[in-house]
């Protein structure tokens, strides 16, 4: 299910510090905008100049009502970022990002995201954060929780983050309102408000999952679209993860063992590992005052697993954790998954876990030390949800989308989050999709020249049969990180 944040030439998260809060810690920050209904342009940060040396970028922020149709005057606002186009042949359709999460943000990163991008030169780019997330009005922070993809790493954290869910309700916040199919009647105002009448979807990671409310609830005017590490609104969020953690570290491992300098640095990594594990979720480490439990570390290998770099070192990182060196589990400690928590729970309490038994989870073997682990984590999802008090979704937010709007698909071969195979399932039902799997690939295809070229040529024909010849080369073999 797991829906990080990534774009291909960037990788940022947002510093949180793990641990518990009481509810007066949570931020105390607006929860309605004051600008009229619309779009109102705004200065950029001076930065974004010295950032943003090719295209002009310019920056807004975008009102809509929080319950559309209420008549209660509540109007909420998210933060655009607008790069233009460079190329003397400017197409008339942009390119919209969607960022991961949900509860992740772009507005932050847009200028670097402006400054690196190469697949659309000749299109306005536009990204904006999420209702509810970054640097929206209201931002459902949560302050100081253990929140991470494979789920909630502590008992204590779900305290805190039912907390969380009752602090914003105070504060007269509709929580039913955020979500996916909300998502896409924002992007609607928004294009509506900037006059486009034809443009193109990205959506990485959960950012896929929102283009696809958008082809189902309001294709009007969308050209193409592209996915990267898809998650379709018919895929089971929490039953499949555990094993589906411990299945691409495995495969990392297997890379390893066929890989002779890895295998003679790190001889009986696996079993090594699965026996420690398996010890550690019987009682938690401690190390130097601070302790570390199995529920910590089957999150840990998920994040891991998301990033390029954390994916091609983790036979050294988990080598490192067998000898007592804590300090990647610690810098996850702090960081963990970095979403903006409450708008991560409004939008999976209803789409996602409201349509999933905590008790499929029972399945899990029990015999697999690192999916025990996940398990732990994905069954405290269930706990926190009836605090936010989402209401229930339509039946079609779970069902698979038909659409034969263009598609191009990038999946990569080690993804726990979102796996190349539901990829595989959902195009079958977009009649002009192709999906392309990338080898010795992380989640979102991260970093890849190759994508970013095919990704290029897609815009420019939406014609979702591009040239191919590149994967051959993308990345022929895993490349291990040893320091």
């Amino acid at each position: 299910m797991t829906m990080r944040a990534g774009l291909f030439w960037i990788s940022a998260a947002l510093a949180l510090t793990a641990g518990c809060a009481s509810a007066d810690s949570f931020p105390d920050t607006p929860v309605t905008s004051d600008l009229p209904l619309g779009y109102h342009a705004r200065a950029c940060p001076a930065a974004y100049k010295t950032i943003v040396t090719t295209r002009p970028v310019e920056c807004g922020d975008m009102v809509v009502e929080e319950t559309r149709g209420s008549g209660n005057g509540r109007r909420i606002s998210f933060p655009v970022v607008i790069a233009r186009a460079v190329a003397p042949d400017k197409k008339p359709d942009p390119l919209i990002y969607l960022h991961g999460g949900p509860g992740g943000d772009i507005v932050e990163a847009a200028p670097y995201i402006a400054k690196g991008d190469k697949t659309a030169l000749d299109r306005d780019l536009i990204l904006f954060d999420h209702r509810g997330t970054g640097q929206s009005t209201p931002s459902l922070d949560c302050g100081e929780a253990p929140l991470s993809d494979a789920g909630v790493t502590s008992a204590a954290g779900v305290e805190v983050l039912k907390a969380c869910a009752l602090h914003w309700r105070a504060k007269g916040v509709d929580t039913s309102q955020y979500h996916s199919a909300v998502i896409a009647q924002d992007i609607r105002d928004l294009r509506q408000a900037l006059h486009i009448t034809t443009y193109n979807l990205f959506g990485g990671s959960y950012g896929t999952r929102v283009a696809m409310a958008v082809m189902q609830h309001d294709p009007e005017g969308l050209r193409s679209v592209i996915l990267s590490s898809t998650w379709p609104p018919e895929g089971n969020a929490t039953a499949p993860l555990p094993g589906l953690v411990s299945r691409e570290v495995r495969q990392v491992l297997a890379y390893c063992r066929a890989d002779a300098t890895c295998r003679q640095r790190f001889p009986d990594l696996e079993a090594r590992f699965d026996a420690r594990l398996k010890q550690w979720l019987d009682a938690p480490v401690t190390h130097n005052g601070q302790t570390y439990s199995a529920d910590e570390v089957g999150a840990f290998l998920l994040d891991e697993l998301y990033s390029d770099r954390g994916a091609r070192r983790l036979p050294r990182t988990m080598d490192d954790l067998l000898k007592g060196d804590f300090a990647a589990l610690d810098r996850f400690k702090k960081v963990q998954a970095g979403y903006t928590e409450g708008q991560f729970f409004t939008t999976l309490c209803r789409e996602e876990f409201a349509f999933e038994d905590p008790a499929a989870l029972e399945a899990t073997d029990r015999n697999d030390p690192i999916a025990l682990s996940v398990t732990r984590d994905a069954r405290r999802f269930f706990e926190v949800c009836p605090a936010f008090a989402t209401g229930s979704a339509a039946a079609v937010e779970n069902q698979p989308l038909t659409s034969d709007i263009p598609t191009l698909m990038l999946s990569a071969d080690i993804d726990a989050g979102c796996p190349a195979e539901l990829s595989d399932e959902a195009v079958k039902r977009l009649s002009h999709g192709r999906n392309y799997t990338f080898v010795n690939r992380m989640h979102t295809v991260q970093g890849s020249a190759c994508a970013q070229k095919m990704m290029a040529q897609f815009l420019q024909t939406a014609d979702p049969v591009v040239d191919t010849s590149c994967m051959t080369d993308d990345r022929p073999k895993f490349p291990f990180i040893y320091e």
